[in-house]
Formats: structure tokens, sequence, C-alpha cells
């Protein structure tokens, strides 16, 4: 029997260029064009999935979602958001989100295609087992990217790009469908989005279907509790694939050298049963004892600096450890962050020069 798609949108440009694209692939397409019509189609037709303009007549795309998830005979089936980038913004983000996936108006026909089966669960993907950065170059240099069940420690000092590090790594795995929960010290949920569009890393979609959880942590009120709580917070984040923490150091600014250790041999335990933690801290804010004790808790150690070459101001990465790397580690990488681009590698004989 043929797989059948409620599509609803007011433009009828919209649903034509649905129709052609999706009954191509052999899907069966049946259409409404206000709020209304489609919730009878909807529980009459029992469509596999349906797809549903955000702006409708009357009643809104949101509020038409939230009819049929309350409805017996509708609630399971999965909605993909026919969407504008002005829209996206507007739409509830995270776990009360209606949304299975979403598609970007204008539609693009591959992606509509892609999104639908990978809705539908006729995509098989391949599993991935490390975390990526994006960049198959910046991959590589990292010993083939940071295995799935590391605890890592991305290291540096002020300005020396540890946070955008860790942003293109928060991106490379959304990309490759992980879940991620980020506890930050650094930036609210705006501000962190915005930081990352600043980078070309447009990460508000993913909050959209709550793919990706930001936590804003206020360390002061923490005190010298700050650790243990965020390690509470870290084991109620069962559910995620990885946990980015950026940054760790005002966390530890109060706190015992016992307390430190032992949130990092928790969080070794967390990756033991299946969790990935990335840790962000400033060195220079830890004494070298601890830190030495620090790095051979954790399972992959990536340094970052920032020297001065020439008259050039350079940040480099270091891949001091990475437990379990595809390819070889201890490269050191030379990079720029620019603006509306992200991390550029730049090449060995271009830093010397």
């Amino acid at each position: 029997m043929r797989q059948k798609i409620l599509a609803i949108d007011p433009d009828w440009a919209t649903t034509d260029l649905v129709k052609n694209s999706l009954r191509e692939e052999g899907y069966e397409v049946i259409t409404a064009a206000d709020g209304s019509e489609a919730l009878k189609k909807a529980r009459h037709e029992r469509p596999d999935v349906i797809l549903l303009a955000a702006t409708l007549p009357g009643m809104d795309g949101e509020s038409v979602a939230r009819h049929l998830k309350v409805h017996p005979d509708t609630a399971h089936i999965p909605i993909i958001f026919l969407i504008t980038e002005d829209e996206l913004e507007n739409m509830v983000i995270g776990a009360d989100s209606v949304a299975t996936d979403y598609v970007l108006k204008p539609i693009d026909d591959a992606e509509l295609k892609g999104t639908m089966k990978a809705v539908l669960g006729e995509e098989e993907e391949e599993k991935k087992t490390v975390i990526s950065c994006g960049s198959g170059e910046l991959d590589n240099k990292m010993g083939g990217g940071v295995p799935l069940g590391s605890l890592t420690l991305i290291e540096g000092s002020s300005g020396a790009g540890k946070s955008v590090l860790s942003q293109q790594m928060i991106w490379g795995s959304l990309q490759d469908r992980f879940r991620l929960s980020v506890f930050t010290t650094e930036n609210t949920i705006q501000s962190l989005v915005r930081q990352m569009r600043s980078l070309n890393l447009e990460i508000i979609d993913f909050l959209l279907l709550g793919r990706i959880r930001i936590y804003p942590v206020e360390v002061a009120q923490l005190g010298t509790q700050a650790p243990t709580t965020l390690l509470q917070a870290m084991r109620r984040e069962r559910g995620r694939d990885i946990i980015f923490l950026d940054s760790l150091t005002a966390a530890m600014a109060h706190s015992p050298i016992e307390a430190v250790l032992g949130f990092f041999e928790q969080a070794k335990r967390l990756c033991a049963d299946g969790m990935t933690i990335v840790v962000i801290l400033h060195s220079h804010a830890v004494n070298s004892e601890l830190l030495v004790r620090i790095r051979s808790l954790c399972d992959a150690h990536l340094q970052l600096r920032s020297e001065e070459v020439g008259k050039k101001l350079v940040k480099t990465l270091e891949v001091t450890k990475v437990r379990g790397a595809d390819k070889t580690t201890g490269n050191i990488i030379s990079f720029e962050v620019e603006p509306g681009w992200g991390m550029r590698i730049i090449p060995v004989n271009k830093v010397k020069g």
C-alpha cells in the first residue's frame, strides 16, 4: 500500500510542488488549504505524514498541530512544518515543540524528499562513532574525530578559540543527528544562537526540534557546590548523546580540589555508561598540578593557544591525546576565526611566511 501524505498549505503553488515531487517517489498526496479542512482530512484519511504550513487562514499551523496531537486518531502522525526562516524564530522551541521535522520555504525538491524518507524511516543512516567538527579537513587533523564515549577536555588561554572549537563540534554533532545538551556559563540561549550564527553555524532549527537543549548556568549562585550541581544536572540528561560544558572554569573557582577531581571522575563514569562529555576549561585559572591530574583523567585532550608569528596573531590547536582515534594524533593545527565563515585552517607555509 502506498504511503499517504497530507499537505496543508493555502498556497496552491506550494501544494502542487509537493504533489508533483512526492508522487514521483510513489507517495499518495492529498491536500488541504486551511486548518478546519486539515483537521477533518487528517481524521478521515489517517495519513502517514502531515506537511503543515505555519501560516494558515483562521487557525495557525501550530494550533492545528496541537489539535492533532491531542486527538487519539492523529496523535501518532509525524508533522513536518513548511516554514520560512522568519516564521521559524516564532515557533515553540524544545521539548514542547509539536514538530517532528521541518522543511524551509522556498521548498527544495531534494530536501523535501530526503526529510520525508528520514521521517518515515526509509533512509538508512550510517551510524556515526565520532564527534565531527563538520569539516573533513579539521576532523582528519584531529585523528579522524573524537570517539563517542570519550571524556574530552578542550583547554586554552583566553581568546585562544576554545568556544569556537566547541561550537564547531556542536554543529558537526547536530549535522550527524546526535541529540545534545549544552551547559553554558558564558552565554544565554539567545547569545549562543547569535554567536554561532555569526560563524555561519545556524542552530535555531535544531532548538525548535528539541535536538539541542541549552542551559545557561549562574555559577555564582551555586558556590562551592557548583561541580556537584552540574553533575546532577548532567545525569538528568540521560536521553542525550553528547553533553557540552562551556565552561567549567567559574565552577572550579571556589571549589576544593577534591570536588573538582570528583567531578571529572564521575563524568568519566557517565562516559563509561554511554554518554559523551566535552568540557571547556581556561587553563590559566587552574594550578599546574591540578591541570596535570585533570588531563590524565580525560580520554581526549585538545589544547589551544594564541601565538604571534611575525606580525600576525595565529591560533593553534594541538591534539595532544585522543584515545581510540582512527588516525595519528599529536597534530598541531593553525587557524583563523572569520566572521560568517568560522574556523579556517591556515597552511603551515603561510603561518611561517
